[in-house]
């Protein structure tokens, strides 16, 4: 009989608010994970991990940074064939809304501690090359010249050595000590935070160039390459043989996370076959959902002493994180696309049911959904929905034909309980 596992096991079986780190828990991903590892060791190919939200990309790019620091657990585990460990110096930056253009980002990888800065401070030719930059890079209550500071600050001044040139000259002298066998790997998440792209791919090519044993692995929100770094000149050339497109999740790489799960805890509490289908279906190929909805459950069942997990349960959790806005995010949005409109609910619902694994939704087939639930003008809801008013969810591709702005959103449409309850308008 398995042991009962402590509560700190049942909360982290599941991890909605974390990307997944150990090479153990990762599910799935095969091909996408060994083009990884071929961008990675083929000389000059950048990596550009793109998707919708909640697919996984940033436990992907924990997973790239375990591959390029040698660790092989997860390669080995999906029997991909190595003749060697890589050996990067691997640096992980997450990019906010405060963060303007890519000199900006340059800025913050020389400023942070986590980034290049310590490196700086024990190189010395990377250390002169950091002290031609103005304005001086402070961190904290300490500068590269030890005097007391405060955050850094930007002066409006132009310096002879712009913040491209000096960070050419950092990595440049960090690659140079020869510490690591393959060079640099920066991993820059959230890159589509990035309010002004223009100018990075012409950086790119350069540092290419001059520094090549650096690679940038981009990470963020969009349908294409072009589009998350806003500049279509090089950029398939750049990323040639490094774009990870990352879909949805097929229904098997959703039941592996929930396997993975209840392993964890010795399968001392399981999802009968009915609940990994439904929860499997209510995510819609989104990881996110999964975790979400699974550690609610999970924890539901320990509280109650159960030992078996079944559809009901699944509905039971759903009403209570609607009802307790765990995802606040998540559940302000669709509560501003429904507003006090129980037709605009059902609009909206009627789309997300109907898109399912096609990007575009067909009006026609939304507007029938929504006509047999007695919604006499359901084109007049789908023209609130694609206003800021409502959140602006749908996006109007061509004529009849929307898409969900977020999926992750759509998913997260069909998953939760109506506010209104279902009736029959007529």
């Amino acid at each position: 009989m398995p042991t009962k596992p402590t509560i700190t096991q049942i909360e982290n079986a599941f991890s909605p608010a974390k990307e997944i780190d150990d090479p153990q828990r990762f599910a799935g991903r095969k091909k996408f994970v060994e083009d990884s590892y071929y961008a990675l060791i083929s000389e000059g190919t950048n990596i550009a991990v793109i998707g919708n939200r909640g697919i996984g990309k940033t436990s992907l790019a924990r997973q790239i940074i375990n591959i390029a620091t040698g660790r092989n657990e997860l390669l080995k585990k999906i029997k991909i064939e190595t003749d060697q460990d890589l050996d990067f110096l691997s640096i992980y930056y997450t990019c906010g809304k405060t963060t303007e253009t890519h000199e900006h980002l340059l800025e913050s990888l020389l400023t942070n501690r986590t980034c290049l800065l310590d490196w700086i401070y024990d190189i010395p030719k990377a250390r002169r090359a950091a002290d031609k930059f103005k304005p001086k890079l402070n961190v904290g209550a300490f500068s590269l010249e030890g005097e007391k500071g405060s955050e850094t600050t930007y002066e409006s001044s132009v310096s002879n050595h712009g913040v491209e040139t000096v960070f050419t000259n950092v990595v440049s002298a960090i690659t140079e000590q020869g510490m690591t066998k393959d060079g640099v790997l920066f991993v820059i998440d959230e890159f589509d935070q990035i309010k002004n792209k223009q100018g990075f791919a012409t950086f790119l090519k350069a540092l290419a160039t001059n520094v090549p044993n650096v690679k940038f692995c981009i990470v963020g929100v969009a349908h294409d390459v072009q589009e998350l770094i806003e500049e279509h000149e090089s950029s398939d050339r750049l990323f040639a043989g490094g774009i990870i497109d990352l879909p949805s999740m097929s229904d098997a790489e959703l039941e592996q996370i929930i396997s993975d799960a209840e392993q964890s805890i010795d399968s001392y509490i399981r999802f009968d076959p009915n609940a990994k289908k439904e929860l499997v279906r209510l995510s819609q190929g989104h990881p996110y959902m999964t975790h979400l909805i699974g550690k609610y459950v999970l924890r539901n069942a320990y509280r109650e002493s159960g030992r078996d997990i079944g559809g009901p349960d699944i509905a039971k959790t759903l009403r209570a994180i609607a009802e307790s806005g765990i995802d606040p995010i998540l559940e302000s949005r669709y509560k501003k696309a429904v507003a006090s409109s129980r037709q605009r609910e059902i609009v909206l619902r009627a789309l997300s049911d109907v898109q399912k694994d096609s990007v575009e939704i067909h009006t026609a087939d939304a507007y029938k959904r929504a006509l047999d639930e007695g919604v006499d003008n359901p084109s007049q809801f789908v023209g609130h929905l694609v206003t800021e008013d409502y959140g602006a969810e749908i996006v109007k591709t061509r004529e009849r034909y929307y898409r969900f702005r977020d999926s992750l959103f759509a998913a997260y449409v069909s998953a939760r309980p109506r506010v209104f309850k279902k009736e029959n308008l007529g």
